[in-house]
């Protein structure tokens, strides 16, 4: 079997990820302009993920912003209540996203105390959590040289994209009125358009604070990955810029690099080809629409 050793052979890889590219940008433009970058987001949860069972489902229309609030339990563990929380951000930078993210959950903490809610509040360092504990693959900055490290380095940008990683903020406090001292932690993710913020917390009396962590790390690994956002609208279409002087190599990493950013706003020209029907059988969905100008294209 012959080997491929010219860099027409990167182009044609990347020619073939599904999605890769539009048919025609002008038709992609011109959709863009015709439909919100974002109709409708169907937030789709599970109703049991291995031993973490959905108990309550929330949503406020008039609150749109604020998304969706899923409450899991798990199985052995009634001193430990899990919630994921859904809501919208937006088109940016996975770090700028995240940066901008803890800033707001920070914030909530403090408005927290300030209403009475938590009292010692103490927080832990945050820390990068990768959603896939053995993730080790390279970064997208990995260099090659030759047309076989080049290869490898553009296929490690897309299996990076798969694998997430968010932030993770341990915490103590004690939760009034009742004066309970509790355990607690809150991960925060950038994907698919949307935030999704974990809170899990304990009463220290009832669980180690280590077998708490091991709980709620697994909690995060097992749920964030679980819950779908399926957005519908014009941003199933995407045009991918490369410079006109760019090189066969540096074409191909542009490729790579936004079709992968791109797969990860699961966005689809309508609920069916999200097949929002066929996950919704086991599972609770929140339909969240939106006006025209409420999501506009970057």
């Amino acid at each position: 079997m012959v080997q491929p050793s010219t860099p027409a052979f990167l182009i044609l890889l990347v020619l073939l990820l599904p999605g890769s590219l539009p048919a025609a940008p002008q038709d992609a433009a011109r959709q863009a302009q015709a439909r919100p970058y974002v109709e409708t987001s169907y937030l789709i949860a599970p109703r049991r993920v291995g031993d973490f069972v959905l108990h309550d489902a929330s949503y406020d229309e008039g609150r749109k912003y604020s998304g969706a609030g899923f409450r899991y339990a798990v199985e052995g563990h009634q001193e430990t209540r899990i919630d994921v929380y859904v809501y919208p951000a937006g088109r940016m930078p996975r770090a700028s996203a995240l940066t901008s993210g803890m800033a707001g959950f920070r914030a909530d903490l403090g408005r927290a105390v300030d209403a009475g809610t938590y009292a010692d509040l103490v927080l832990g360092d945050e820390q990068e959590f990768a959603l896939v504990e053995d993730a080790t693959v390279a970064g997208p900055d990995t260099p090659g040289d030759g047309n076989g490290e080049a290869l490898e380095a553009i296929l490690a940008i897309a299996a990076s994209g798969n694998r997430p990683s968010g932030r993770k903020l341990p915490m103590t406090m004690t939760l009034q009125p009742h004066g309970w001292p509790m355990q607690s932690a809150g991960y925060l993710f950038y994907r698919q358009l949307y935030y999704f913020k974990v809170r899990a917390s304990a009463a220290v009396e009832r669980i180690t604070p280590a077998d708490f962590d091991v709980l709620v790390d697994r909690a995060a690994r097992t749920l964030v990955p679980a819950i779908e956002v399926a957005n519908v609208g014009a941003c199933a279409g995407s045009v991918i810029h490369v410079a006109a002087d760019a090189s066969p190599e540096e074409v191909a990493r542009e490729l790579v690099m936004q079709a992968t950013e791109h797969q990860g706003y699961n966005c689809h020209e309508t609920a069916e080809a999200a097949g929002v029907g066929r996950k919704s059988a086991e599972a609770e969905v929140v339909e969240i629409a939106y006006r025209a100008e409420e999501w506009k294209a970057p």
